[in-house]
């Protein structure tokens, strides 16, 4: 079977965005000894490397994820990991679960699919059970807080960022019935991130 891994980005308050679905505003007391560290795209770009397929889902999300990482890649300016990272988000398999993305919009990227929101439990349970590399889902709180309460997913992985939101979007949308198991902790003092790698399974 295929490993079901969440990746997600957190604030200390357990934050996923702001009201306005954005992370910027998060940043505005970013510290100073942290500018410019890039161990979140480091790692992110480590998990790519080790999975066969990438889960995108939500129209604004998915498609802004591929615009943003289409325009890294030709950025002279952008750093060797982010243009690494644009390479491997475009070039591996991907399904976005959306009702309301067209095959016209995904036209201009490579080995991508469409999935729909009622399909999408039963699509990963389907790639579950392939053999090859794990799948793996960046962002995308509203699927795999379901995809966690139908029992699909295998591993969580937080990186809390040194960051205090004070308000917006909370990462779980409310109490699955799992069980939490520590996997593993990291921590990167260049940016102050902490990873916390959770395998999710059943009380």
């Amino acid at each position: 079977m295929r490993t079901l891994t969440v990746c997600n980005f957190v604030t200390v308050d357990g934050r996923y965005e702001d009201d306005d679905h954005d992370i910027v505003s998060f940043f505005e007391h970013w510290h100073p000894d942290y500018h410019g560290a890039d161990s979140f795209d480091h790692y992110t770009a480590e998990l790519t490397r080790a999975s066969g397929t990438m889960v995108l889902s939500g129209r604004r999300s998915a498609l802004g994820n591929l615009e943003y990482w289409t325009g890294v890649r030709g950025d002279r300016d952008a750093t060797a990991i982010r243009r690494e990272f644009a390479e491997l988000i475009l070039g591996i398999e991907k399904i976005v679960v959306s009702d309301t993305i067209a095959e016209a919009d995904i036209a201009p990227y490579e080995n991508i699919r469409i999935v729909r929101i009622a399909d999408a439990r039963a699509e990963i349970a389907a790639l579950k059970q392939g053999d090859g590399p794990g799948i793996l889902i960046l962002l995308g709180r509203i699927l795999w807080n379901d995809l966690m309460r139908a029992g699909l997913v295998d591993e969580l992985h937080l990186v809390t960022f040194p960051l205090i939101a004070g308000g917006g979007v909370p990462l779980f949308d409310e109490r699955p019935p799992v069980a939490l198991r520590l996997l593993e902790t990291r921590v990167w003092e260049e940016s102050g991130n902490v990873l916390m790698r959770w395998r999710v399974g059943p009380d």
